[in-house]
């Protein structure tokens, strides 16, 4: 029985039992997939929205494939049906846009009865994400907060840095606007050390002499202050 499902073969029309299992194994390998984000995730807030999007991304893709079949009539009205939708959720982080691909690749990969490809791939995908997960690479640049300030003076700049190294982990250069009367408006995403509170790190850098403006946001839930 088992041999059968495993055949490189295509079913224009599925028998129940094969549609059945499809959609089960894409439920498991994407439920898989989603737990290793969440066992990897470095973040400040664990969204769980975006934890079942992957699992029932999988799914639906799974079925949409099976639907479409070798039925070039059918693919275009999908596709068309898909064009009305429209998606405005903003993934910012490129690691959760490849996740949720991922789990999109096992959809199409259960879909279309490559049972192999499916289970060989979320594995390697599953052991590799682990791995950058312990190695040096995920460890480093979690920009958390998005801090904004105003610089009356250029030679300020490097007294700012300095704060910068003393109170973060990380700290990555995003873009400079000229704002008003002269001003040069910074805009920086960091990651503050171990202990470092971020409301403290909001007063300290609104009294260094030469900045103004100071505005920090938390990424994940837009805790601005």
């Amino acid at each position: 029985m088992w041999d059968s499902f495993f055949e490189e073969s295509f079913y224009e029309f599925p028998s129940f039992e094969v549609a059945l299992f499809s959609l089960l194994l894409a439920f498991v390998l994407s439920t898989l997939i989603a737990f290793t984000y969440k066992i990897t995730y470095r973040g400040i807030s664990f969204s769980g929205s975006f934890f079942q999007a992957m699992i029932l991304a999988s799914i639906a893709t799974a079925t949409i494939i099976m639907a479409v079949g070798n039925n070039l009539a059918v693919g275009f009205g999908i596709v068309g049906a898909i064009a009305i939708i429209r998606f405005r959720t903003r993934i910012g982080e490129p690691r959760n846009i490849i996740f949720i691909f991922a789990a999109i690749g096992v959809g199409i990969a259960s879909g279309v009865y490559g049972y192999a490809i499916a289970m060989a791939g979320t594995l390697i995908f599953c052991l590799v994400a682990v791995i950058l997960y312990f190695s040096p690479y995920g460890k480093s640049f979690l920009f958390l907060y998005e801090v904004n300030f105003n610089l009356t003076e250029k030679n300020t700049h490097n007294t700012v840095m300095e704060f910068f190294a003393a109170h973060c982990d990380s700290y990555f250069f995003i873009g400079l606007d000229e704002g008003k009367a002269g001003m040069e408006r910074y805009d920086y995403r960091v990651s503050l050390k171990k202990g470092v509170d971020h409301v403290t790190f909001y007063r300290d850098l609104q009294v260094l002499e030469g900045v103004s403006n100071v505005s920090i946001e938390r990424r994940n839930n837009n805790e601005r202050l």
